[in-house]
């Protein structure tokens, strides 16, 4: 065989192996940065979700507490109501409970 033939050769060979491995290490890298890119995307998600689930839970508790500061409100109007009843009536008073605020 012609030495030009073995040389065209080599290089054909040299230029089909260069072109499918870049091709391979093309979709290496490809397949890698997808799948780097969806693992992002699924963990925004997850963060998105929870700060809507903590949002929602921020929000039903900030509605119970508003209800019980109102209830709280009633029961201390109805116990001054009650001591006001006793005082008219000559009723002694109990001492109020220490560290619970007048």
């Amino acid at each position: 065989m012609p030495a030009e033939v073995i040389v065209a050769l080599i290089g054909g060979g040299a230029l089909l192996v260069g072109t499918g491995g870049g091709a391979w290490l093309g979709h290496i890298l490809a397949s890698r940065t997808a799948a780097r890119q969806h693992k992002t995307t699924a963990e925004h998600q997850m963060i998105d979700q929870l700060q809507e689930e903590l949002g929602r839970y921020r929000e039903r508790t900030d509605h119970r507490l508003d209800l019980l500061e109102a209830e709280n409100r009633g029961y201390r109007a109805f116990i001054g109501l009650q001591r006001d009843h006793m005082a008219e009536h000559g009723i002694p008073l109990p001492p109020w409970p220490e560290g619970l605020p007048r």
